[in-house]
């Protein structure tokens, strides 16, 4: 259920933190692979890239319309050159249209899961699934 939800999504705000301390949040587009890891992309020049050259975590909320959310923590790293071409893939084959941001130079991140929360605050009580890893 809750992969079939992330990947009815491709938008999310993810949420980094500056050395300073002071967090930032952007939106970005993303993929996500069947082992619920996030998959994006991020310009060397963007503030978020810098963020997680220094703090690998992450934080993701995606879904806020119909007021059903997933709340997705975890931690941030470049994907390695062995496997670019199998995560490059599965990114462009759910958003094609980054193919733009990749030929431009964007650099793939994965990002893997510590704790998520999925909540439908269309029913009372609201349904709240948490899972830790």
């Amino acid at each position: 259920m809750l992969l079939e939800f992330l990947r009815k999504h491709r938008l999310a705000v993810i949420a980094t933190c500056h050395s300073d301390g002071k967090p930032e949040a952007a939106t970005i587009d993303f993929s996500v692979r069947d082992n619920l890891e996030v998959v994006f992309s991020a310009f060397k020049e963007t503030r978020k890239f810098g963020n997680l050259a220094e703090r690998p975590c992450v934080a993701f909320v995606v879904g806020w319309d119909d007021n059903i959310t997933v709340q997705y923590e975890g931690e941030a790293t470049r994907v390695a050159a062995a496997d670019i071409e199998e995560y490059q893939e599965a990114y462009l084959d759910s958003l094609p249209a980054a193919r733009e941001f990749i030929e431009r130079g964007a650099v793939i991140f994965k990002a893997t899961p510590r704790w998520i929360r999925y909540s439908d605050f269309n029913q009372e009580p609201p349904e709240q699934i948490e899972i830790q890893f």
